[in-house]
């Protein structure tokens, strides 16, 4: 009886863990409270595509659902101990941002997107599948002052190529 309890339970851990659509993070990046925004992102009309990690520890999270022109669209502002804050933007409209001196940049193959760096904030923007993603990173005074905690382009690409594989 012992063996086959323990068959059953080698079996129910064995299904769970193929059930598991989690990924690794990779080296540099960060998880983030992926239920609380899932479940922020079902009150849209659309469905934007979720990052599988961040390039910043976070210990909190806000959502905004707002309208701007007609179109809805969805914040996710997440902030660091630091308070440095990265927000992705998500719209099945446009997003009206000023842009300083974009950059074109390829994201993925067929997927190409602006960038820009300037001494406020770095953004990266790009369209797929009818949806504008904006991704906006600003860092705290305090690391600006020092602490160089700091996110690179290539840290946004990166992550913005993990919404799509």
């Amino acid at each position: 009886m012992w063996k086959r309890f323990g068959v059953l339970i080698f079996c129910l851990v064995a299904i769970s863990a193929c059930n598991n659509k989690t990924h690794a993070v990779p080296s540099g990046y960060h998880s983030y409270n992926v239920e609380k925004v899932s479940s922020a992102v079902e009150q849209l009309d659309f469905q934007p595509e979720l990052p599988e990690y961040i390039p910043i520890p976070m210990i909190s999270v806000v959502t905004d659902i707002y309208q701007d022109g007609g179109s809805k669209l969805m914040d996710l502002s997440f902030y660091t101990p630091d308070n440095d804050l990265l927000t992705i933007q998500f719209s099945q409209g446009e997003i009206n941002t000023p842009w300083i001196d974009p950059e074109e940049l390829s994201i993925l193959e067929n997927l190409d997107g602006q960038y820009e760096n300037n001494r406020f904030s770095k953004k990266l923007t790009w369209k797929k599948d009818g949806v504008t993603y904006l991704m906006t990173y600003r860092a705290s005074v305090a690391s600006e002052e020092g602490n160089e905690q700091s996110v690179t382009r290539q840290q946004l690409v990166e992550v913005a190529r993990s919404f799509h594989s």
